[in-house]
């Protein structure tokens, strides 16, 4: 009974994935960058539904080079002879799981849907653009160095706010200069965040609300939203601690002491987002380097 069902046209076409909501956005979000246009590496263009096909062996994903020569290759860090797509890659384990589901499944890429890729803005002549534009721009490059450092006064000023409850004015006094220097430089380091999204062409603000985003998306958008609401929770908590040091309030101080706290954790929770997007599943990486 069990051989008649798998073999009946009900169960063949019952299929989990779906290549325009499932693939498409992976392809168009890590592989068009290189692998489109005039110049595609290789003469490969990835929005080419016969060229990609070829690499495949619908139904087998082991018998499929694309799969077993290219995306499940370890990283270039671990083997400088690999040859892993895309070349940060490989892609993070949800991805991949989606595309060997999906060879696996017959591959099945419609011949009516074709993979569109969005043609880039004309960026402006540099004459007709202000010099305010250019700087803001020109800043968003030192987002990846300048993070680092609000992010640990954030957690070293939460650390001693903790420890203040129990060691007294001394780490009182450490956290706070750590809180007011940290929320200041994380507004700083927020523009230069949303300039860096805008030079390299990340998704839109709201792109988690739309549909058919990724899990990168989703990250990202995350990162940029939770990045904005620390700066602003760090100048809050700023101005709190002012007015508690001003006013001598007990019921203050408390309160930007614990907000400098609740911040910590904030901040390594955004902290960790951004290394998943840049390094990919951080954890999951360490826990295949301890299983080796």
């Amino acid at each position: 009974m069990f051989l008649l069902l798998a073999n009946c046209g009900f169960c063949q076409s019952a299929q989990i994935s779906n290549f325009e909501r499932d693939i498409a956005p992976i392809l168009l979000d890590k592989c068009v960058s290189c692998h489109e246009g005039d110049k595609a590496k290789n003469g490969f263009v990835v929005s080419d539904r016969d060229a990609l096909l070829g690499f495949l062996e619908p139904g087998n994903s082991a018998a499929s080079s694309l799969w077993t020569d290219y995306l499940v290759q370890p990283s270039r860090d671990e083997s400088k002879e690999s040859l892993v797509m895309p070349p940060d890659g490989p892609l993070n384990s949800s991805q991949l799981a989606m595309v060997k589901l999906w060879i696996d499944e017959g591959a099945d890429w419609p011949v009516e849907f074709l993979l569109t890729v969005k043609e880039k803005k004309e960026e402006e002549p540099v004459g007709n653009t202000s010099f305010a534009t250019k700087a803001f721009k020109a800043i968003g490059y030192f987002h990846p160095a300048m993070v680092h450092f609000p992010i640990a006064l954030f957690l070293v000023g939460g650390v001693c706010a903790f420890l203040s409850y129990f060691l007294g004015n001394r780490c009182q006094t450490t956290a706070f200069q750590c809180v007011a220097i940290a929320a200041v430089s994380s507004v700083i380091t927020v523009v230069m965040g949303w300039s860096f999204a805008d030079t390299r062409g990340y998704p839109a603000w709201d792109k988690m609300w739309a549909t058919n985003a990724t899990h990168d998306e989703t990250n990202l958008f995350f990162h940029r939203w939770l990045g904005t609401l620390t700066a602003v929770l760090g100048m809050v908590c700023f101005v709190v601690g002012l007015m508690a040091r001003r006013y001598k309030s007990n019921k203050l101080n408390h309160a930007w002491r614990i907000g400098a706290i609740v911040l910590a954790a904030l901040v390594g929770l955004v902290g960790h987002q951004g290394g998943e997007l840049v390094y990919g599943d951080i954890f999951e990486k360490a826990l295949e380097q301890l299983r080796k």
